[in-house]
Order: C-alpha cells, then sequence, then structure tokens
C-alpha cells in the first residue's frame, strides 16, 4: 500500500469518528425554560387544532422547550397534575427520625452526628434500595433545620456550649479584619507607586528642560 492511500484512510477514519462525535453531541438532553401556566397556553394555542412538525419545531423555538412538552400540553392539557414531583421514600420513617433526634438530643444533651443519624435512618427506613447517602442528609438536615433545632434544645437545658460560638465568632472577626488590612496594604502600595512614577516623570522633565537649554 502507497503512503497517500494510508493517509487517506487515516482522513477517512477521523471524519467517520467526528461523525459519530456530532451524532452523540445531538443526542444530549436539549436545556428548556419552565414556562407558567399562561405561557403554556399561549404555546399550544400558537400551535392550532392540526400542527404539522414545523409548527412544533417553530413554537418549541419561540418558546425555549420541547417538542415533547409540546405534545403533551397538547394532548393532556397545560394544568399541572397533583401530587407531581419526586415524592418521599417514606414519610413516616422520616417523622420517625426527627423525633429520635429531638428525644436523644433532650436525654444526653449533645448533638446528632452524621454517622448517629445515617444509622438511625437505614434502622427506621427498612428498604434494601435507601443507603442513606450523604445527598439525603443534606436535604433531611437543611429541609428539618436540624441544626437550629438542636441548638435550640440545648440552650433550653442549658447544655449549649456558648463557648464555642464565642470562639468561632473571634475567628471570623479576624479573618473579616486581614482581609481589610490586606486591601488597606494593597491600596497604599499602589498609591506609593503612582507617587514614585510621578517623581519620576518629573525628573525625567526637568533634565530633559535642562538638556535642552
Amino acid at each position: 500500500m502507497q503512503p497517500q492511500d494510508e493517509t487517506s484512510n487515516i482522513i477517512i477514519q477521523i471524519q467517520e469518528e467526528c461523525k459519530i462525535v456530532i451524532d452523540l453531541t445531538q443526542l444530549r438532553r436539549e436545556h428548556y425554560n419552565v414556562l407558567s401556566k399562561k405561557e403554556k397556553d399561549e404555546a399550544v394555542q400558537m400551535l392550532g387544532p392540526n400542527p404539522l412538525f414545523d409548527d412544533f419545531k417553530r413554537v418549541s423555538q419561540t418558546f425555549g422547550t420541547t417538542i415533547k412538552n409540546l405534545k403533551r400540553w397538547l394532548r393532556c392539557g397545560t394544568e399541572r397534575k397533583k401530587g407531581c414531583g419526586r415524592k418521599k421514600l417514606n414519610p413516616y420513617a422520616e417523622k420517625q427520625l426527627i423525633e429520635w433526634v429531638i428525644e436523644k438530643v433532650q436525654r444526653t444533651g449533645k448533638k446528632i452526628s452524621r454517622q448517629e443519624l445515617r444509622c438511625k435512618a437505614l434502622e427506621l427506613f427498612k428498604n434494601q434500595h435507601f443507603c442513606a447517602s450523604k445527598g439525603f442528609l443534606d436535604k433531611f438536615v437543611k429541609s428539618y433545620q436540624l441544626k437550629n433545632k438542636m441548638n435550640d434544645i440545648l440552650k433550653s437545658i442549658g447544655k449549649l456550649n456558648t463557648k464555642n460560638f464565642s470562639n468561632k465568632s473571634k475567628q471570623i472577626y479576624t479573618k473579616i479584619e486581614e482581609e481589610q488590612l490586606q486591601v488597606e496594604t494593597v491600596k497604599k502600595e499602589e498609591v506609593d507607586d503612582i507617587k514614585i512614577e510621578t517623581l519620576n516623570l518629573q525628573t525625567n522633565q526637568s533634565c530633559s528642560a535642562f538638556q535642552i537649554q
């Protein structure tokens, strides 16, 4: 085989690989906006009674949504069905978990760790597909404002460690003061550099004037 034929084959192979990459990128889910009820109704009205593919394409580009959404709104209506969205895996177990947290904090006078919370969640949910992941724990702590609840309980029974809070506050204020000092130092250095440049410029101008004379 000649070198020219090998080069041609390599070029063809690269072109085919590029086509595959382009096809894969086109399979990605398109970004679309979340439309209000009014906007959905307007989109359906623009489609008309017997829309063609070009009509769907035009309206989807106008409203920034997908053709699949437009077909669903046209077929089922634009009203959001009750109960839509991700449902909780076990609301009763979540209730038991938060009650357990409150009871244990009141009894022990200590905060619940993430590991303790995870072990108790696994015990209460009793689901082989439930692993009490970090995402679940983050969402649980945030939705029930668990940190504030524990602090309120500890404060009510006189077990809240205010020393840690004061130390953290001091650290925060010290950090802010250091940052402000750094900013002021940088500004001062910039002003000094400008003064030096101005002085050098004036000196050079004086020297030039002396040389001209």
